[in-house]
């Protein structure tokens, strides 16, 4: 079929790729190249990357501080001795500790340290040297181990710490000091001051108890700490009598009574086991 000339001129003209130009352009913004799309996904993993690997540099530090900081219990276990019984026991980290009459030890394995708390009686420490740090707490009063042997005794109102061998570094929340071998210290209400007889405080590890002109009250508290029943000083007077020299601890009873024989008392034992002590 033939097509005139004015039908022919009335057909749409083929357009030219340049008046398609600014409509390509349009659609490109709309509709990306798979060029576009693959460098944008390229850009986008090495955001990723570069986010994980920044992220991992910060968390990771910073989980470290925190575990640093709140250092869990990775295992704990209590130690118990009865009033006249002493123990002996090796740790896992190859410390030793030695427990004396009634005595309560919780030990506690930190991520990041070694504490034990000595919540009652009195125990001697050997500290196995480690990247841990070996800390020692009884009633309010820090003891570091810098490396040595060391006696803690927990006391009505503070501890005392004597170093055997070594040193240590005794802290309470008013004073901090570094004790070598061979000296004694009592902590009170913060404060921390000599104690006398450094070797009466260990003399219990020979299964002996020492007194250099202790008070009878002083003695009785000492004799107490292994003796079930009640001693009671029931007459003021005979408090302040002195007592000197070294006796066996299993030998409590046997010394008891021979306080009459060394001083001017009276020893009275009764029915239920306790024993009163006064003039006579």
């Amino acid at each position: 079929m033939k097509i005139s000339n004015h039908e022919l001129a009335t057909l749409p003209k083929q357009a030219s790729a340049d008046e398609l130009t600014p409509y390509t352009q349009a659609l490109r913004e709309y509709f990306p190249s798979r060029e576009a799309l693959l460098q944008e996904a390229k850009r986008q993993t090495r955001r990723q990357k570069l986010l994980k690997k920044t992220t991992a540099a910060v968390a990771i530090p910073l989980a470290f501080a925190l575990s640093w900081m709140l250092d869990p219990v990775l295992h704990s276990e209590s130690l118990r001795t009865e009033i006249g019984q002493q123990a002996s026991v090796d740790l896992k980290d190859g410390s030793h500790v030695a427990l004396n009459t009634n005595s309560v030890l919780v030990i506690e394995q930190h991520l990041y340290s070694r504490r034990l708390h000595l919540q009652r009686g009195e125990a001697l420490f050997t500290a196995q040297h480690g990247w841990r740090p070996f800390t020692v707490y009884a009633n309010q009063t820090e003891i570091r181990d810098i490396g040595t042997v060391f006696n803690v005794r927990n006391t009505l109102d503070g501890a005392v710490v004597t170093v055997v061998e070594g040193s240590v570094e005794v802290s309470t929340a008013q004073a901090k000091r570094v004790l070598t071998n061979d000296v004694s210290v009592s902590t009170q209400v913060g404060v921390i001051s000599e104690s006398r007889c450094t070797s009466a405080n260990i003399a219990w590890q020979q299964g002996r108890l020492m007194f250099d002109g202790t008070s009878l009250t002083d003695v009785i508290s000492e004799l107490q700490r292994y003796h079930r029943g009640h001693i009671e000083i029931a007459d003021a007077k005979v408090a302040q009598y002195r007592l000197s020299g070294e006796y066996d601890i299993k030998g409590i009873d046997a010394l008891i009574d021979t306080l009459p024989e060394i001083m001017p008392v009276r020893v009275t034992r009764r029915d239920d086991n306790s024993i009163a002590i006064m003039h006579r």
